[in-house]
């Protein structure tokens, strides 16, 4: 079973001896509500009152909501969750771990669905609140393409040169799977989370939908 990034986030943050007891409590708890209920809907008092400080503590510290949303996602993001999706192997390793592209495909499907399962909560973050900002947006695509591309680039290069999958843009692959596995987290944990399921079909249908796309 994957880890919980939040749960490792809201353990730094208790482990942390620079911080202050109530920033620890204020951040931990307003990571909780800005993921359950957004920012729109989540109040500095609520967050205050669940915190257990005054509410002018958090404006002491943090000086608005909106930097109480940065102090606590912008960190989670760079720290937690870009570097879950770094894919770094050496060119002599690939032939060895990926003898073929379904079995690159295979992987990265099974693993990015677990990962994003058990961390929901941070889609949900990211959609209803990040997303909408265009200050963060952009530094958060900027993030995911100079800490993916890279290993991504050196993989799907590997299957070219060896003609096993067809010379199309490296980047339209990937936003190919990203979007069908994200898609469906997103479908089954925040949309409709009340759909009938079937993981383990679903799950083959978009690894073959995505094998047999580019395979040659």
């Amino acid at each position: 079973m994957q880890h919980s990034i939040l749960n490792s986030y809201k353990k730094d943050i208790l482990e942390n001896k620079t911080m202050t007891a109530k920033c620890k409590r204020v951040l931990e708890t307003s990571i909780d509500l800005f993921a359950k209920n957004g920012y729109s809907n989540t109040s500095t008092s609520e967050i205050a009152k669940i915190a257990g400080v005054a509410e002018g503590t958090i404006f002491k510290h943090f000086g608005t909501k909106e930097n109480l949303l940065l102090s606590s996602i912008m960190p989670f993001i760079f720290d937690y969750v870009l570097p879950e999706m770094i894919i770094d192997f050496e060119d002599v390793e690939i032939k060895d771990i990926y003898p073929d592209f379904k079995s690159f495909i295979h992987e990265i499907v099974y693993e990015r669905f677990n990962f994003m399962s058990e961390n929901y909560k941070v889609a949900h973050i990211l959609l209803a609140e990040v997303l909408y900002r265009e200050e963060l947006r952009i530094k958060i695509v900027y993030g995911l393409k100079s800490t993916i591309m890279d290993g991504f680039d050196k993989i799907l290069n590997y299957f070219k040169e060896n003609k096993m999958i067809k010379d199309v843009p490296n980047g339209l692959i990937v936003r190919t799977v990203i979007s069908n596995i994200g898609g469906y987290v997103v479908l089954k944990y925040i949309f409709d989370p009340d759909g009938n399921y079937n993981d383990e079909k679903e799950l083959k249908y978009i690894e073959e939908l995505i094998v047999n796309a580019f395979s040659l």
